[in-house]
């Protein structure tokens, strides 16, 4: 990852796209339908994406580019020569949460590896300058972390969801198969070899039964994570709106410090002193 990356919070981008995943609604399994004409929408899984205004909401960024660019430069000027390597574990740390979250995270495991190091310093003029606080920070980690565990726990009850839908559509084509065989069976008087098949043919059924099952339950867990993550994605924007606020309220106190201590001409200044209006 790049210095800037692994160096702050500060000059991430808000680039989260996340994605929310639903199936289609299915009916309850009736054991008096035979498993072979089970309706198709319980056996798939398709991803919807999120709305176009979320998706929008969660592609803005925190700063522009070229604020990102400035603050970065002026990190490794006041880092240069005195090194920042502990700020790489705190990289590899906030690539595993990923978008603006993960990029704060990471600036702090990286500054509490190193709290004396060049890096840790810059970290926190900047932190300062922009009226950023430890309790900002805390709250970013913890909504990151928050949303990242459930993305991750959200994506692995659908590929668990795909997973029995695969193993209930394979079943479903082997009691078809069985019921085929039957009737050949049959229908060359091999009464015996047609019981062996629709035998076998139960069987599976009941193995089709208990698939559907859990199929069914995977689903409504799905559903239960996606409400959990919609929820998490709004408070992850009110954190970002929060920061934005922040950064807009100290940039205008600043300003207007700045404009007091130099609205009167020095020049001017020497002429009062001298009792010259």
């Amino acid at each position: 990852m790049s210095f800037a990356f692994a160096g702050g919070w500060i000059g991430a981008a808000v680039t989260m796209m996340m994605m929310a995943f639903a199936i289609t609604t299915t009916d309850s399994f009736q054991p008096s339908i035979p498993p072979s004409k089970v309706p198709q929408s319980i056996l798939s899984v398709r991803s919807k994406a999120l709305s176009s205004q979320m998706a929008t909401s969660l592609s803005s960024k925190l700063f522009s580019d070229k604020f990102n660019r400035d603050i970065d430069e002026r990190i490794r000027q006041r880092a240069a020569g005195q090194g920042g390597g502990s700020m790489a574990a705190g990289a590899v740390l906030g690539g595993l949460i990923g978008g603006p979250f993960g990029a704060l995270f990471g600036a702090q495991i990286g500054a509490n590896l190193g709290a004396k190091n060049a890096m840790n310093k810059a970290r926190k003029e900047e932190m300062d300058r922009l009226g950023i606080t430890q309790d900002m920070l805390d709250a970013a980690e913890e909504i990151g972390l928050a949303l990242q565990q459930s993305m991750e726990g959200m994506e692995a009850t659908k590929n668990s969801l795909q997973t029995h839908q695969s193993l209930a559509r394979r079943i479903d084509s082997d009691v078809t198969a069985l019921y085929d065989k039957a009737k050949a069976a049959i229908e060359r008087n091999d009464e015996e070899a047609a019981r062996n098949f629709l035998l076998k043919r139960t069987q599976e059924q009941e193995s089709l039964k208990k698939v559907l099952k859990m199929c069914a339950e995977e689903k409504k867990r799905l559903e239960i994570m996606e409400g959990n993550v919609d929820v998490l994605q709004k408070r992850a924007m009110e954190v970002e709106g929060m920061l934005q606020r922040t950064v807009g309220a100290k940039a205008r106190q600043d300003s207007f410090i700045d404009f007091s201590v130099s609205s009167e001409d020095p020049l001017l200044r020497k002429f009062k002193d001298l009792g010259i209006d």
